[in-house]
């Protein structure tokens, strides 16, 4: 057993016959995560994080936080701006370990999120589990970490010994299995005139916006099956599952929104994308085209741009610096387009305000439909934060599944290519459902 601070607990195991999938299946309890980095992702990708049973629930609307503490059955009520009740209620803990999350928060923002009030009665501003115990699964190593951070200074402390033999020996829960009815799109405006509204409104502040298309589908079965099919058809270096109470979040990502690891700032602005080749040689041929694609690199640009700008109100000026520009990157069914900037976090500053910094504003074609138009991930004790958008997203509610689909938007942005692209990711969502 090890001990990376007077709160903190871990136990390291071989996880050469585990992977997140059986870890999850295996581990007991309820209200359990899986933030799933794809094998195949080596560099921000190299962890998968999954946990259950969290100490504490925040849930936000409006100008209120309700805090639900488990072990007691008490809920609290914090009203005041979202963001500031949040890193006001977030535990901070220190700790040495190297692994990027020990434990904290994990959930998502909305956009609305930041100071705008939201009453319509669908998902909530922000919801948060907070965890005292989460399993780390190293794909590089093939090492399972179990992580125990106690944030109350309370005696008892979980038995990682016995949830080493729960995941090694424990029975595999069976076969989930799900089933959809056909997608149904209720009538709305069309979405090329969206489309063509939004970007004649982006001037001045507003330079980018996430435009989302969204659409309802019937569902049956467990949640985890489909997540299994998601990632199968799917697979990105960012892949989430998250239950909440009276629904679960599950979705893909190319690539992080934004990072904080101590005084780092890291965001890796994505925008412009190119299908994947059938063979190797017709993935070099896209990947040059997607590079010298003019008006691609120009909204590209204008998405750097706005990142730089507004790590400004949160890193030193002069800290802030492209590392990495127009990088081509794979997934298994996309070449995308991706930077990485990096700054200095400014002294007082929570990693929160980083995230609020720069989460783009999103436009939902749909408003009657369900889904979250922000970013999820997670808020470790130790301060360290990683949040992907939302853009390819499924929450299922009870027996519907609100599927959306979402894609960056600049001046620069050619509405067709767009249309193509929604009917894409449109089609690809019917692959899922295909078994």
């Amino acid at each position: 057993m090890q001990s990376t601070s007077s709160r903190t607990k871990m136990k390291t195991i071989n996880g050469d016959s585990l992977t997140p999938i059986l870890i999850f299946r295996r581990l007991q309890g309820q209200y359990k995560f899986l933030l799933e980095s794809s094998a195949q992702h080596e560099g921000a990708g190299r962890y998968s994080f999954i946990g259950a049973n969290p100490r504490k629930t925040y849930k936000g609307m409006g100008n209120e936080i309700q805090e639900y503490v488990y072990k007691t059955d008490s809920t609290y009520t914090h009203k005041g701006d979202l963001l500031a009740l949040l890193k006001q209620m977030m535990p901070r803990i220190s700790n040495t370990t190297q692994i990027p999350f020990s434990g904290g928060a994990v959930g998502y923002v909305n956009h609305l999120a930041q100071g705008i009030a939201h009453d319509s009665g669908q998902l909530p501003n922000i919801h948060f589990h907070i965890y005292e115990t989460i399993i780390v699964f190293d794909h590089l190593t093939d090492e399972v970490t179990m992580i125990y951070t106690n944030i109350d200074a309370e005696k008892k402390e979980p038995d990682l010994e016995a949830l080493a033999a729960q995941l090694l020996k424990g029975d595999n829960s069976a076969e989930p299995t799900w089933s959809y009815q056909p997608l149904h799109v209720g009538k709305k405006e069309p979405f090329d005139d969206v489309l063509k509204a939004e970007k004649a409104a982006l001037h001045g502040e507003a330079t980018r916006i996430i435009v989302s298309n969204r659409f309802i589908a019937g569902f049956q079965g467990e949640p985890f099956a489909l997540y299994r099919q998601l990632r199968k058809k799917n697979p990105s270096s960012y892949m989430y599952y998250v239950e909440f109470e009276e629904y679960t979040v599950i979705g893909t990502a190319p690539s992080s929104l934004i990072r904080v690891k101590g005084e780092r700032v890291i965001a890796t602005p994505t925008e412009g994308a190119f299908p994947r080749g059938t063979q190797r040689s017709e993935d070099v041929i896209n990947e040059r085209k997607l590079y010298e694609n003019v008006e691609i690199r120009n909204s590209h640009t204008v998405s750097v741009s706005a990142i730089q700008q507004e790590l400004q109100s949160v890193c030193f000026r002069d800290s802030i610096q492209v590392i990495e520009a127009m990088k081509i990157e794979r997934s298994k069914q996309l070449l995308y387009m991706t930077s990485r900037v990096e700054g200095k976090l400014l002294p007082m500053l929570h990693a929160l305000d980083v995230l609020a910094s720069v989460l783009p504003p999103f436009n939902q074609a749909d408003p009657l439909i369900e889904g979250i138009g922000g970013a999820i991930g997670f808020v470790g004790f130790n301060g360290h934060l990683d949040f992907a958008l939302t853009g390819q997203s499924i929450v299922i509610d009870k027996e519907t599944m609100h599927l959306q689909s979402a894609i960056t938007m600049t001046k620069h942005t050619n509405i067709q290519r767009i249309l193509k692209q929604m009917a894409e990711h449109e089609a690809r969502f019917k692959q899922i459902f295909e078994k």
